[in-house]
């Protein structure tokens, strides 16, 4: 039987290549990028600490271990953010001087941007560099900071459509505010006295202190741009609450008190007034205090 060799060469080089085909040559584990990998937040902190986390959650301009005094986590939503529907704060919070930690957030997030913008291109490339090591790359750079940079503006705009709020305490020595709270006070102590809280044929005595959130027009809460105050709470319960309920609704009864003077709306959105309510025999007095008081109602 003769042999061909054009035949033999063909059936070689078929079962080389199907050989060939059949070897895979991959990457050991330790140099393969895994797509689980956590990816990090980019976030502005305002204290640092000396030594770095264990597990970072977070990219920032400086090492920072359980930072913050919120319980909750920060948000991260997706761009373009939604409006989120918030308490107001309490005055003695809102009257901080919050403009240097505003200017210390513009400045950060503006120096971010610029070393970025900055940074060489092959720099940004290399390989080697910790962010690829953590699976991050220039497009998800720039995704973080966008997403960082809205979070700031929200939180900004929040800052700047909230409520002005300004408190009458019984140190007031402005007369419009002495003589707007003693308008108020007659009016609750007249209606309180004409409709006293009473249970069949027994009237309720008692003390508590309620705060009142009063508005420009002399309505009570506040409800705009997202924000929502509320118009009056009990401070300190009586210890009655059929009392307690009674006292709000004697003071929701009596409103408005009146449109603020022009004075007043250019100062102020709010005036929150803590006041002292009293139901004797006498009939009902309203006292305003120096500062509130934080027991929770019984």
């Amino acid at each position: 039987m003769r042999e061909h060799p054009l035949a033999t060469g063909l059936i070689f080089s078929a079962v080389v290549h199907l050989l060939a085909l059949a070897i895979h040559f991959v990457a050991p584990d330790s140099f393969r990028l895994h797509s689980a990998d956590t990816p990090l937040e980019v976030v502005l902190v305002n204290a640092k600490s000396t030594h770095a986390p264990d597990k970072a959650t977070a990219l920032a301009q400086a090492n920072l271990v359980g930072g913050g005094e919120h319980d909750g986590e920060r948000a991260t939503s997706p761009l373009p953010s939604q409006a989120i529907e918030r308490d107001g704060a309490p005055v003695a919070q809102v009257q901080r001087n919050v403009s240097d930690l505003e200017a210390m957030q513009e400045k950060l997030l503006a120096q971010l941007r610029s070393q970025y913008a900055t940074t060489p291109e092959a720099q940004r490339n290399r390989a080697d560099t910790p962010q690829r090591g953590h699976g991050l790359d220039d497009q998800t750079v720039d995704q973080q900071i966008a997403r960082l940079q809205a979070e700031i503006d929200k939180q900004l705009r929040a800052y700047q459509t909230r409520p002005k709020r300004g408190q009458v305490t019984a140190n007031t020595r402005e007369v419009a505010y002495a003589r707007y709270f003693d308008g108020l006070r007659h009016r609750i102590e007249r209606y309180g006295t004409e409709h006293f809280p009473q249970i069949g044929n027994d009237r309720l005595y008692g003390e508590l202190i309620v705060t009142l959130n009063v508005n420009q027009r002399g309505g009570l809460g506040y409800h705009k741009d997202g924000w929502n105050v509320v118009g009056v709470e009990v401070t300190r319960s009586s210890g009655n609450r059929d009392l307690d309920r009674r006292a709000v609704a004697i003071v929701q009864a009596s409103a408005p008190f009146g449109d603020f003077s022009s004075e007043m709306k250019q100062r102020y959105d709010i005036l929150e007034i803590v006041t002292r309510m009293t139901f004797s025999r006498q009939g009902v007095q309203a006292q305003t205090l120096s500062a509130p008081a934080q027991d929770n109602p019984q």
